[in-house]
């Protein structure tokens, strides 16, 4: 196996209606001292000026590729596409509201070529211009709830347990960030593209340490992050796309015990909280319907996973 170099990397980013805030990652990557082999933007059917400003970055940016959708194939879907025509023997995803670091792309290939059991490497990714930590690694719980580790907590205070952890293992690599060796991964694509976000990340770093390769934190890799310019603006329409986002990640890949365990404990929450807030019922029946709708292509899936064994 080659060594892998940035130069080598396609850097891969997504985009749906972010014209506020494209140009900044765009600018960000052409700034870097190693430039990728490529910039390939996925435009997911975007309504704003996102295809006109990506061109004119084109003009300035000959590494630039543009593959504009016809419509919203969401988070997932742009990620599949992007990995079909990048050219680079390395995958890294910086998202729309994403900038990158100098040190990002070569700190996280040095990890990929020091150990061939790697297959991606989980940035330190930063708010507020590079002060606060958005994450440093990722996990799952026991009921398929993912969290970012230190995420809220200032960089200055947590330096020194950055440096110790970096090298070590977690469950997935945030979004935003993520560097992915193509060679011996080829087999985790085409990601399920049903939802239009959340989740995709948490796939893939199941599907990586189910073919038998380690999500990696690199403290020295880092990228800063503006995150939520394309959720939901209303709090409940967004807990209801991560949960039935979480459920449909439990069918797939956890024990149909937890899957029924999860299922209860929402449906209670729900019986219980329909009393101050009647729409909790139609919340519940809209993911219990989505479920059903999807239920041939979740099980699909699960049987197609369910051999494979993670990584120790």
């Amino acid at each position: 196996m080659n060594s892998l170099t940035a130069s080598t990397v396609s850097v891969i980013i997504v985009n749906y209606n972010g014209a506020a805030v494209l140009g900044k990652a765009l600018d960000s990557v052409h700034r870097l001292q190693q430039p990728p082999l490529e910039i390939v933007v996925v435009d997911n059917g975007s309504d704003d000026d996102s295809v006109q400003l990506v061109k004119s970055k084109a003009l300035i940016n000959p590494h630039i590729r543009l593959v504009v959708m016809a419509e919203n194939r969401g988070v997932a879907g742009g990620r599949n596409v992007g990995v079909e025509v990048a050219q680079g023997d390395a995958w890294a995803f910086l998202d729309a509201d994403g900038e990158a670091t100098d040190q990002w792309l070569p700190e996280a290939v040095t990890a990929l070529n020091a150990d061939p059991a790697v297959g991606a490497v989980a940035p330190l990714v930063l708010m507020d211009q590079g002060y606060v930590i958005n994450g440093a690694g990722s996990f799952l719980d026991a009921g398929g709830h993912g969290y970012d580790r230190y995420w809220g907590d200032t960089l200055p205070s947590r330096e020194g347990d950055l440096i110790a952890l970096s090298g070590t293992d977690c469950d997935f690599p945030m979004g935003c960030g993520m560097v992915l060796r193509r060679d011996g991964l080829e087999g985790i694509w085409p990601l399920d593209d049903s939802s239009l976000k959340w989740h995709d990340d948490t796939e893939i770093g199941i599907r990586i340490r189910k073919l038998g390769y380690r999500v990696v934190f690199c403290a020295g890799s880092r990228v800063l992050h503006q995150p939520g310019h394309s959720d939901p603006q209303h709090f409940l329409e967004r807990h209801l796309q991560a949960e039935t986002a979480r459920f449909r990640l439990l069918i797939k890949y956890y024990p149909i015990t937890v899957v029924a365990m999860e299922l209860s404990r929402f449906a209670m929450h729900a019986v219980s909280g329909s009393r101050h807030r009647p729409e909790a019922f139609s919340e519940l029946g809209s993911v219990l319907t989505n479920l059903k709708q999807d239920w041939r292509l979740l099980y699909r899936i699960r049987r197609q996973w369910q051999g494979k064994t993670h990584a120790s």
